[in-house]
């Protein structure tokens, strides 16, 4: 799985490609370092050289260059581990923020049914109550929309036919009248 733009084959590839860096690194550290017996030689002398000596003399520097070598695999290994760990790290993140996320999405689902049953129940009643405005005669209607609050007088008178509503309002208070015909008109 690829999480900050790593996986585990690239951190493999990658080490294997810093060891291969590493030892051509201590391959040509050699080359420059060590005495020039080291080197091979061309010519007759390298042959004579080649076949009088057996075995080659080893350098003093060797180990050193051995024990840096293995310094640099400990540290890169332990990058790698770090690497590893960070990478599980952030993919237990993200499920839990893929988690988090699902149970928003519940919530959210669940308060939209909940608005669009309110809005359900509220129209029902609007029509109940409309209903019962219509079965009124116009001056019990009109006590009735002169207790109600402004907004709710108007969503009522305007699901009211024209004749009615007009009625209704001919009866009301002429200053709450003029209010909730300016709320008609708008």
């Amino acid at each position: 799985m690829a999480t900050a733009g790593f996986t585990t084959v690239n951190l493999k590839t990658l080490t294997g490609c810093l060891l291969g860096c590493l030892l051509l690194k201590i391959g040509l550290s050699m080359a420059f370092l060590l005495p020039r017996t080291w080197l091979p030689e061309t010519g007759p002398k390298a042959s004579e050289a080649a076949i009088s000596s057996t075995a080659p003399e080893t350098p003093a520097s060797l180990p050193r260059l051995l024990s840096l070598v293995e310094k640099e695999r400990r540290a890169l290994l332990a990058r790698e581990a770090a690497a590893a760990a960070k990478e599980e790290q952030l993919v237990q993140l993200k499920k839990e923020v893929e988690e988090r996320l699902k149970e928003l999405q519940t919530l959210q689902n669940r308060v939209l049914e909940i608005l669009e049953e309110e809005k359900r129940i509220q129209g029902e009643h609007n029509r109940h109550l409309v209903a019962t405005l219509q079965a009124m005669s116009p001056d019990r209607a009109s006590k009735l929309l002169e207790k109600m609050e402004d907004e709710e007088a108007v969503r009522l008178l305007r699901r009211l036919p024209g004749k009615e509503a007009g009625a209704i309002l001919s009866l009301l208070n002429p200053d709450k009248a003029a209010r909730l015909s300016h709320r008609l008109l708008k």
